[in-house]
C-alpha cells in the first residue's frame, strides 16, 4: 500500500514540475543553460579560488 502512495506522490510532483517548466518556458524569456561540464568546471574554479583565499588568510 505504501508503494502505491509513493508512486502517486512522485507522479504528482513530476507532473507539477513539468507543468511549471512549460508555463515558465511559454511566458518568460530564459537564457540557455550551459552544458553540465562547463558548469562543473566553473564550480571547481570557484571552489579552488575560495580555498586559496582561505589558505592565504591563514598564512598571514
Amino acid at each position: 500500500m505504501g508503494f502505491f502512495f509513493s508512486i502517486v506522490k512522485t507522479s504528482i510532483i513530476f507532473g507539477a514540475g513539468v507543468y511549471t517548466g512549460v508555463y515558465v518556458a511559454q511566458n518568460y524569456q530564459i537564457e540557455k543553460v550551459e552544458d553540465p561540464k562547463a558548469l562543473f568546471e566553473k564550480a571547481q574554479a570557484f571552489v579552488k579560488s575560495k580555498l586559496s583565499e582561505v589558505q592565504d588568510g591563514k598564512k598571514d
